[in-house]
């Protein structure tokens, strides 16, 4: 039977000695490399031939390569820098890329360095999924979806999608439970980035950006992510955009469909929740880390965008 596993997945790990360990599939296979090979692990959890999710927390001792063709299919995740500059060669090093791929049918080569840690988690769809099973049941918008996936370069912020996919890492459903529980991420995830997809292209109908603006607001976004803890005079960012003030902050809502200080709090708060579900910081630590002066002003910032307080959420994620 043709599934996503043994199209996507099972050739490349069966070439890197990677095989899947013995245990419950309802809670999906993971595969782990022998210990002279190197440590972690690689999880997936397939659905058919529809989609897959993964998670990559790995890394090799020696240099390996792999070599296999693979189908159409899209892909989203989140990469640390290693893996995100793999796919993209201006993906930003600073932290966690938010990166969209396109794969056609094709011959793929890939090489991975030796002690260099690979983490990431990611939802795999194939065309049978978001051409016909999403099109058909949902609306056939989702058909756009290859188009905005490519507009996914590490560059942009979409509210709620990050925080779904890095859920998606740490929580672990088993049994009746496990498949009903994936397809709601996938699907929450998907319409989050579609909403994103539709707004920017009704941006681009209005109006266009030039080449040199969009450059500079790439400058400036990867500024904030470096530098979002720290206050950030806007006259700061329009010296490094060379741009007026004003220019800028039409600019910028205009190319991310966010204001400059909505993407500030943006970054913060998706921050906030990494450290919340893998740190035993107090909260009030965390508020500080992130930017915030007044633990209060994080908490009601905190609870206005997700609907629940730092607290709560990190007792749901637990």
């Amino acid at each position: 039977m043709k599934t996503i596993l043994n199209q996507l997945y099972t050739p490349f790990l069966s070439q890197i000695g990677l095989t899947p360990e013995e245990g419950a599939s309802g809670r999906g296979l993971f595969y782990k490399p022998n210990p002279g090979l190197g440590d972690g692990f690689i999880w997936v959890f397939p659905v058919d031939n529809l989609y897959a999710v993964t998670i990559y927390d790995i890394v090799f001792k020696e240099d390996v390569w792999f070599g296999y063709r693979h189908p159409a299919f899209l892909s989203v995740g989140t990469y640390t820098a290693p893996i995100a500059r793999l796919m993209y060669e201006s993906a930003d090093s600073s932290g966690e890329s938010l990166l969209g791929y396109v794969g056609q049918e094709e011959m793929h080569e890939q090489s991975v360095h030796k002690n260099v840690p690979l983490c990431s988690v990611s939802i795999s769809l194939t065309p049978e999924f978001y051409d016909s099973y999403l099109a058909e049941r949902y609306s056939p918008a989702f058909r756009k979806l290859p188009d905005i996936l490519s507009r996914l370069n590490g560059n942009d912020i979409i509210p709620g999608a990050a925080s779904a996919l890095k859920l998606l890492r740490t929580s672990r459903p088993c049994g009746s439970t496990a498949k009903a529980y994936y397809e709601s991420k996938v699907l929450e995830t998907l319409a989050l980035i579609m909403q994103w997809g539709e707004d920017q292209l009704r941006h681009e109908e209005k109006t266009r950006l030039r080449d040199w603006e969009l450059n500079s607001l790439q400058e400036v976004s990867r500024y904030l992510k470096q530098h979002y803890a720290e206050p950030i005079p806007l006259q700061t960012l329009a010296r490094l955009a060379c741009m007026s003030r004003n220019k800028l902050t039409t600019a910028f809502k205009q190319a991310h469909g966010l204001t400059i200080t909505e993407y500030i709090q943006e970054l913060r708060l998706e921050k906030a929740k990494d450290l919340l579900l893998n740190s035993d910081w107090d909260v009030g630590e965390i508020a500080g880390t992130v930017g915030y002066k007044l633990h209060r002003s994080f908490s009601e910032a905190f609870k206005e965008a997700t609907g629940i307080t730092p607290s709560e959420f990190r007792r749901q994620t637990i």
